[in-house]
């Protein structure tokens, strides 16, 4: 609970020096702290004050950070907390929201626990005791929300080692792993009467039941950090409520459940060669918690990890990114402005299939979201920022153009793709390639050489599963503007097994927490449904890691 503007200015901060880092950075909202605060930000001890006190302060409403201040209210014996959302929904405004809403979990602790450090690769940049924390919580997720009142009659819940072969769902994901067996997922049923449909939803309603403890502020974007340069410590936080600067102490500790950077895009070019690519979820992840992190020295991890890219067809007019699973790649190629295919194009997030054989990793094929086959390894590729998804019209009909239908949880594109503003239609190749701006011998060639792929039932080139060979022969032809597409970023400040953020030095910052997709325990291969799975897991061990500050 918000203590009083009255007392909480009496808890002047004692002993040396103590500065707050990074206030003047900008929030998604265009705030910036007044000139008085950035200037009290540099300010000794004596000219700091607390304009309100809590034990714990949590940076991002999302399922992290819900999970987090949900674990607060019921496990902190009358601890408080101040949960603080850049966005103005009250539900997050970064991907949780707008997420599958599956979530991870296991009745296996040794075989998952395998399976997420084989899920490395060759990659070995995660501890194991970090991984093992992540499997000891998800395990315990349905249980969690269980306890906290979830109705098993409006859930739908997997049975750990039954494969899905949902192209949404995907349990394992990477079957050809030696530990893959013995993976669900459970997530709430769309239609339930209570208006719980989603485990953002559920959460949410969870923590209106503790208002009493928590206390969550919209539009109030995270400025800085209040640390003691001594100790290190971080000691509170500053965010912007309107045009006011707000300077809140937290007692236990700060988590930091802010996402990754997806809407920022200097560092998608930074660190991930992603000129132009647009996610799928949120806008309000834009990194400015990592930076803030930076500031206090926190080390950074995973930062070229993401779960993309693929290309969806995006308007001509630049205006809007096509429907999630609206379109179906396996009814035609993609082409570069070079006329040329360039990767497996058979990508539209088909999330984790196995195709032609399921023992042998380094051969199999697939788009396991946005990771692909690159020389035996599973890598996610970079995409041009501009390229055709070409087919013809029996390729049309089939549903290439709108795959999903008027079902919205499929995604519906809508019915024509140059009426609604798409692409092009020619009655030749040759007319459809001058429409693209493309190389049209060039064009012409690569249509003719897919062609013989589908006569042939290989495709010699980028090795497509046979089923997945539609030839391009009967006019008229479409093709659709395409963009590269992704859901989120992995990287952020370094975790420890306890959710401690650790510093250049491998030093935990005292009182520093982190949870979900910020600093993600994700490297390499990503399992489907485990960004929510870490979110809850995480989110409830940062908070109990703060709660152990008495």
């Amino acid at each position: 609970m918000e203590r009083s503007a009255t007392t909480s200015r009496r808890a002047f901060i004692k002993g040396a020096g103590i500065t707050a880092v990074g206030a003047a950075l900008v929030g998604i909202t265009g705030c910036t702290p007044n000139p008085q605060a950035s200037a009290q930000s540099t300010n000794n001890a004596q000219d700091v004050s607390w304009d309100e006190e809590y034990d714990v302060i949590v940076v991002g409403a999302g399922l992290a950070g819900m999970s987090a201040a949900v674990t607060v209210a019921t496990e902190g014996d009358g601890a408080t907390c101040l949960l603080l959302e850049k966005g103005d929904s009250e539900l997050g405004g970064g991907n949780s929201p707008f997420s599958s809403g599956k979530c991870l979990f296991t009745d296996n602790l040794e075989n998952f626990t395998a399976y997420v450090k084989e899920c490395r690769g060759t990659f070995d940049n995660t501890p194991d005791d970090v991984l093992e924390a992540y499997a000891q919580g998800v395990i315990e997720n349905l249980d969690w929300v269980l306890s906290l009142g979830a109705d098993k009659n409006g859930m739908e819940i997997g049975v750990p080692g039954q494969v899905s072969e949902s192209q949404a769902v995907c349990y394992p994901e990477y079957p050809e792993l030696p530990h893959s067996a013995g993976l669900a997922e459970f997530h709430w049923l769309k239609e339930n009467s209570d208006g719980i449909g989603h485990v953002q939803q559920f959460m949410y309603s969870v923590k209106q039941q503790h208002t009493d403890a928590i206390t969550q502020k919209t539009k109030a974007p995270l400025t800085a950090l209040v640390q003691d340069p001594a100790t290190k410590a971080v000691l509170g936080a500053v965010y912007q409520d309107g045009s006011k600067t707000v300077y809140a102490k937290a007692n236990r500790g700060v988590i930091m459940a802010c996402g990754g950077f997806e809407s920022n895009k200097t560092m998608m070019q930074d660190y991930l060669s992603a000129p132009i690519a647009y996610p799928r979820a949120g806008l309000y992840n834009e990194g400015d918690g990592i930076t803030i992190c930076q500031k206090l020295g926190a080390a950074m991890w995973h930062m070229n990890s993401v779960a993309g890219f693929w290309t969806n067809i995006r308007k001509l007019d630049d205006s809007k990114q096509g429907a999630y699973f609206g379109i179906a790649k396996d009814k035609g190629i993609t082409v570069g402005v070079s006329g040329r295919r360039f990767y497996m194009d058979w990508d539209a997030c088909v999330i984790g299939h196995v195709y032609e054989g399921q023992s042998d990793l380094s051969m199999n094929v697939g788009c396991r979201h946005g990771h692909m086959n690159f020389g035996g390894e599973w890598s996610h590729l970079p995409m041009p920022a501009k390229s055709w998804f070409v087919f013809d019209q029996t390729g049309y009909e089939a549903g290439a153009f709108n795959a999903g239908g008027t079902d919205p949880m499929a995604g519906a594109n809508g019915a024509d793709p140059v009426s609604d503003g798409f692409g092009c239609q020619a009655d030749t190749l040759e007319e459809l390639a001058v429409q693209m701006n493309v190389p049209v011998d060039e064009f012409l060639e690569t249509v003719a050489t897919w062609n013989e792929y589908c006569e042939n039932g290989k495709d010699l080139s980028f090795f497509r599963p046979s089923e997945s060979l539609t030839p391009i022969t009967t006019p008229p032809f479409y093709a659709c503007n395409c963009a590269p597409e992704f859901v989120n970023t992995d990287g952020g400040p370094q975790r420890s097994a306890k959710g401690e953020i650790i510093d250049l030095d491998g030093n935990p910052i005292p009182n520093l927490y982190a949870a979900g997709e910020f600093g993600s325990v994700w490297s390499n291969m990503y399992q489907g449904a485990g960004n929510l799975g870490e979110c809850m897991a995480f989110g409830r061990i940062s908070a109990r890691s703060a709660l152990a500050n008495a």
